[in-house]
């Protein structure tokens, strides 16, 4: 059964992760475990019960997956069948690795599904049933959060970018485009952008008459440029030298 490449890439990922688990007798592989919990979260399931009744129902994403029967199965009649992860099981295992780990694991596959030349959109969010408020980065190739970081208690969305720029740029090098409201709109983030060679669209507020000014000046003098030759134009140039 053949593999496609973004859930290859995320098993092989996975795969690195760090465990405590012991090496003989286990049954589950780690990067299985971790891979279908993320898909299963990622298709609606909340708790450890409903990916366990996710993967129940699905042999086929489980073979995918890298699960494979037991060599020694208990029932003759389980014999050559992929037995799906309990409800238990899955914390047990998914408790070995550290959020920190699985979090650089995720970036990891996320930086490498991400296709050159794509477009990220910049902004703040407050976390619906809680007071934390956060900085994401979004992806709209992929339709994904690539980037979400904890916006302090003394700082705003500006200051907490401005930490993070260099990080998030050096993270995903194939984004090319940012898009900003007037939040980001600052010096010090439109330079990061710039020496990184990337491009960015920041929004302007009116209120801010003396940006609008300068960007209405720029964008007037762009189009009071001589429009650039056209083939026949340049050929017949030429052909005026000659003669």
């Amino acid at each position: 059964m053949s593999v496609s490449r973004p859930l290859q890439c995320l098993l092989d990922v996975f795969a690195s992760l760090p465990s405590s688990r012991a090496a003989r007798g286990t049954i589950y592989p780690l990067d299985s475990i971790v891979a279908l919990a993320l898909i299963a979260i990622l298709s609606g399931c909340k708790n450890h019960p409903q990916i366990a009744a996710f993967a129940r129902v699905r042999p086929r994403l489980l073979k995918k997956l890298g699960f494979r029967p037991p060599k020694y199965p208990r029932r003759a009649d389980s014999k050559g069948k992929i037995r799906a992860p309990s409800k238990d099981t899955i914390p047990r295992i998914l408790a070995t690795i550290s959020p920190q780990d699985f979090n650089e694991g995720l970036a990891c596959f996320l930086s490498r599904i991400v296709k050159r030349g794509a477009q990220a959109a910049i902004d703040g969010k407050a976390l619906r049933g809680a007071h934390d408020y956060v900085l994401s980065v979004f992806v709209n190739d992929i339709c994904q959060v690539v980037w979400q970081e904890d916006v302090g208690r003394k700082e705003n969305e500006l200051s907490c970018l401005e930490r993070s720029i260099s990080d998030i740029l050096s993270r995903y090098p194939n984004l090319r485009l940012f898009t900003g409201d007037a939040a980001f709109c600052h010096k010090s983030i439109a330079r990061s952008l710039i020496e990184a060679k990337r491009d960015y669209f920041l929004q302007l507020k009116a209120p801010h008459t003396t940006d609008v000014a300068l960007a209405e000046d720029a964008f007037d003098q762009l189009r009071a440029t001589e429009p650039l030759a056209t083939t026949a134009e340049k050929r017949g140039a030429r052909e005026g030298r000659k003669s």
